[in-house]
Parts: C-alpha cells; sequence; structure tokens
C-alpha cells in the first residue's frame, strides 16, 4: 500500500473514531442527571458574561453568512481559493444540519441555570462547539498547509485554536450547556473536520 493511501486509511479511521466518541458520549449523557464533571464545570457559568455572549453572537448564522460571502468574493477573485471555500461552506453548512438533527436524537435537556438568552433546543451537542472546530478548523489547516513562513503558519493556526476554545468556553459561561455538551460539540466537529480536510487533499491530489 502507497504512504499517502496508508495515510488516507489512518485519517478515515480517525473520523470514525471521533463519531463513536460522540455517540458514546450522548448516549452516556443523555436522559442521566449531569455527571461529577458536568456540575464541576457548572462553576464557570456566570463569570465573564459580556464576553461570553459576545463569543456565541460570533458563532450565530450571521456571522458566518458575512465570512462565507466575504470568502466566496475572494475565491471569485482568486481561482486558488474557490476550492477551499467551496468546501469550508459546503463542511459548515453540512454541520449545521448534522448538530442540530443530531440534537434531537438525543434529546439532552438544557442546564437549569442560564444567562442572558435561554434557547430552546436541546443540549447535546454543542452546535456552537461543533461549527467552530469544523469551520475555523478548517481554515487552521488550509493556513498550515500554505506556503506562508512557519511563523506565519503557526500564529494563524494558534489564534484559531484559541477562538475555538473560547466559544466553546462562552457556552459554559453562559450555562447553555454543559462541559460533556462542548466536548461532544468537538467530537463531532472534529469528525467533520476531518472529512473535509480530506476531501480538500484528494481533491488537491486530484490536480
Amino acid at each position: 500500500m502507497e504512504p499517502a493511501q496508508r495515510a488516507l486509511r489512518a485519517r478515515i479511521v480517525l473520523v470514525v473514531l471521533f463519531l463513536t466518541a460522540y455517540a458514546a458520549l450522548g448516549a452516556a449523557v443523555s436522559g442521566r442527571p449531569p455527571g461529577a464533571v458536568d456540575r464541576a464545570m457548572e462553576a464557570l457559568a456566570g463569570h465573564g458574561l459580556r464576553a461570553a455572549a459576545f463569543l456565541t453572537e460570533a458563532g450565530l448564522f450571521p456571522v458566518y453568512a458575512t465570512l462565507c460571502v466575504l470568502l466566496a468574493g475572494a475565491a471569485a477573485a482568486r481561482r486558488a481559493w474557490r476550492v477551499p471555500v467551496f468546501i469550508a461552506i459546503v463542511a459548515l453548512v453540512f454541520a449545521w444540519r448534522a448538530s442540530d438533527s443530531f440534537k434531537v436524537v438525543f434529546a439532552r435537556p438544557r442546564p437549569a441555570v442560564w444567562f442572558v438568552h435561554h434557547e430552546p433546543s436541546f443540549s447535546y451537542a454543542s452546535g456552537h462547539a461543533t461549527l467552530a472546530l469544523t469551520f475555523y478548523g478548517f481554515w487552521a489547516y488550509v493556513a498550515w498547509r500554505s506556503s506562508l513562513p512557519l511563523a506565519g503558519r503557526s500564529a494563524i493556526v494558534a489564534l484559531l485554536a484559541l477562538w475555538i476554545g473560547a466559544i466553546g468556553w462562552s457556552r459554559l459561561a453562559l450555562g447553555a450547556h454543559y462541559a460533556s455538551d462542548v466536548l461532544g460539540g468537538y467530537l463531532l466537529g472534529a469528525a467533520l473536520l476531518g472529512l473535509a480536510t480530506i476531501a480538500l487533499d484528494l481533491r488537491a491530489a486530484a490536480r
């Protein structure tokens, strides 16, 4: 087997593992009282509400829609951007639909304590965490694989990783999710990110 084929198979296995972990965690937390870790992390709720509200708003549809329009404009101007922008938008829409659909499957109630805004949807898993890792993680991957200097690539990846983590924190600070919800969102996001990066690399290899 060629090294490229082995690498592709390993990445597919990782996607399956992330999906399996996401489903297993969802089955473990749904229909049961919050566990010790969830209860301990509830101490974050109510702190840094202004920053948390800003970060949560940054993870909603209007912001992603604006970013997608800007990226589409960049793709229209530069041919090299077309494939990654197309994959990023498709991955974002798919992540959105998958997150909403699976929430209904697990049907976990939201935490009882809320700050700023009450959301009617189910709790597992955090859609904010899923979308953030899928979308911003994809652009971190694109940046890392680019021809930018190492220092520039490292800075972009670090900033995007910090942004992804901050969005997850905001959901805990607002009392909108349990810690396991955020973890589940990152697991689903990691699986979808893996599929998006595989699609990007396969498209590049086909050229």
